[in-house]
């Protein structure tokens, strides 16, 4: 008898045990899974910028060429009658739209001296001289100018100056890349330098 209760004691006791154990059992399935909305939730929210249309809009743009502007395969560039002035002359460029629409000048023509028609500048480009002018319309057949006074550079000394020989002039019109040339033929300063000024130009106006 005695035996039979320390063998039911014992069994007793191994039951309990087990079912502790099984109270504290901590199998991967016992914790709880992360709701979907909240993994959702740690990702950044989308902006607008984010968005590639959105960023082209935003984005800056570059200034377009004005299309009315005149080319120059549009003109026809000549000389006007020059005028000796003290130590200088003035020498006109005409401008006559060649091309079968209206089209704009506004502004300064970049001009400079060339050895020859598609060789190599001379010295230092003209400066701008007075104030930009209002937008030229310039209709089929029509003319604008602007005045270039060339300085006499034999008033310099020769080791300041470089005197060359120039065959004309290359002028670029106003807000275009291609230049168009004029012959005219003198001499330049092949020298650059804070005093010396060979060209001067100035804005375009109507007429010729």
């Amino acid at each position: 008898m005695t035996r039979f209760r320390t063998a039911a004691l014992l069994a007793a006791a191994a039951a309990l045990t087990l079912a502790g154990c099984s109270s504290t059992d901590t199998s991967p399935t016992a914790e709880p899974t992360p709701p979907t909305t909240t993994v959702e939730s740690l990702s950044a929210p989308e902006s607008p910028a984010a968005d590639p249309a959105t960023a082209t809009a935003a984005a800056p743009t570059e200034a377009k060429d004005n299309p009315n502007t005149c080319a120059s395969t549009e003109l026809m560039l000549t000389a006007g009658q020059a005028q000796g002035a003290a130590g200088s002359a003035i020498v006109p460029l005409v401008f006559t739209n060649s091309g079968g629409r209206t089209c704009e000048l506004h502004g300064f023509p970049g001009v400079s001296y060339v050895a020859e028609e598609h060789g190599a500048e001379v010295g230092a480009a003209a400066a701008r001289s007075g104030e930009e002018g209002p937008v030229v319309q310039l209709a089929p057949g029509a003319t604008a100018s602007a005045q270039v006074r060339a300085i006499e550079v034999a008033n310099y000394p020769a080791e300041m100056c470089g005197p060359t020989p120039v065959a004309g002039l290359r002028v670029f019109p106003p807000n275009s890349y291609a230049p168009l040339f004029l012959p005219y033929p003198t001499t330049g300063c092949a020298m650059t330098g804070p005093g010396v000024f060979q060209l001067e130009v100035t804005t375009v106006a109507a007429g010729g």
